[in-house]
């Protein structure tokens, strides 16, 4: 398995779910980190009994050294991970490539190209979601008969509903990500500001953290909400937080498929999210939340003022939404993927 760096994301964290609960005996995995950013996940993946290498260096040395490190432990399908991983797991050849597409989004002109030529060289692609295999066959002309749809995957067990609803002054509302443009926490902040006219107790909580983190600060104290609107960074007790919330939103301008959601709906939680990526392949309008227009804070104001307002609605959207993610199971998700791998080894484009 091939990835750009072991830090805290979705595709990280996903390469966690399969090492952990894969079955050692038809898959043993060995992990390729192309950069030296490997915790919170390289120290977990060791303590699992899975190699970590870390690769660093230039462009051309990371590939030769890849290119080796692959031939030496005798690896027999190259897994890549993301745009990039695919463009070196691609330039170091070898074993059997997986090439994998996880966003919608391009990368820039070199990364581009090289990535088309990652997709038509791969035995087979993974994305996970429908409209992720849409967006690449349009971008980046990759062939439609070598993409498997595989969904990402929830521990089911640590995410889980709170049982009986505690008293709580206003409702929570809780969204997670990295503090990236992507993720557009503005459009958190200015809907918090306008939920709280509504509802003066409400609370709100960003789990994560990125290189927005001053700006967004900033627009949290020019808002006026520093005393109801906590950015938590990077935590251990996400699970916990996330029973803890009333209702949680994605603000994102573009996606895969969010773990986020997923581990939300898991929780049971209500989800007031912006229709992008494969957003739609987890929530049904009207069903486990709703899907407003990126950007579109009156949306996303008025959606959630609907659900709050209504506790029989509420009740129903925590029921629906743990219901949805026990379809997202970690099962599923390593059975697919080992499909995938089965496929890869019996042939196809090299």
């Amino acid at each position: 398995m091939v990835i750009g760096q072991l830090s805290t994301g979705g595709a990280e964290g996903q390469l966690r779910l399969l090492c952990e609960h894969g079955d050692r005996a038809a898959v043993a995995p060995t992990v390729y980190c192309l950069s030296g950013e490997t915790h919170p996940y390289g120290p977990i993946l060791e303590r699992a009994g899975v190699p970590v290498r870390v690769l660093t260096g230039g462009g051309l040395t990371r590939v030769a050294r890849l290119r080796w490190r692959l031939h030496a432990d005798r690896i027999d399908v190259v897994h890549a991970w993301l745009f990039i991983a695919n463009a070196f797991a691609w330039a170091a050849g070898g074993a059997p490539l997986v090439t994998s597409a996880r966003n919608c989004k391009r990368s820039g002109r070199l990364l581009d190209a090289l990535n088309q030529r990652a997709f038509r060289a791969s035995r087979k692609i993974i994305v996970n979601s429908g409209q992720v295999q849409a967006y690449i066959e349009r971008e980046y002309r990759a062939p439609r008969d070598r993409i498997a749809v595989v969904h990402n995957a929830v521990d089911i067990e640590r995410f889980r509903p709170r049982g009986e609803q505690p008293a709580a002054a206003g409702p929570r509302v809780l969204a997670m990500g990295r503090l990236v443009a992507q993720k557009n926490p503005l459009l958190f902040v200015s809907a918090a500001a306008a939920l709280r006219e509504h509802y003066p107790g409400a609370r709100f909580a960003w789990i994560g953290d990125g290189p927005l983190r001053t700006p967004v600060a900033a627009a949290v104290s020019a808002a006026g909400l520093d005393d109801c609107c906590d950015l938590l960074g990077e935590r251990g007790d996400v699970a916990e937080l996330l029973r803890s919330a009333d209702l949680f939103w994605m603000t994102s301008d573009w996606e895969g498929l969010p773990n986020a959601i997923i581990e939300a709906l898991a929780s049971g939680l209500p989800v007031v999210a912006t229709n992008v990526g494969g957003t739609a392949e987890l929530i049904g309008d009207g069903g486990e939340g709703f899907l407003i227009a990126p950007g579109d804070a009156d949306a996303l104001v008025a959606r959630s003022l609907s659900i709050l307002a209504d506790p029989a609605a509420h009740a129903r959207m925590r029921s629906a939404a743990r219901a949805r993610a026990e379809l997202f199971s970690v099962e599923q998700m390593v059975r697919a993927t080992y499909e995938v791998y089965e496929a890869a080894l019996r042939g196809g484009a090299a």
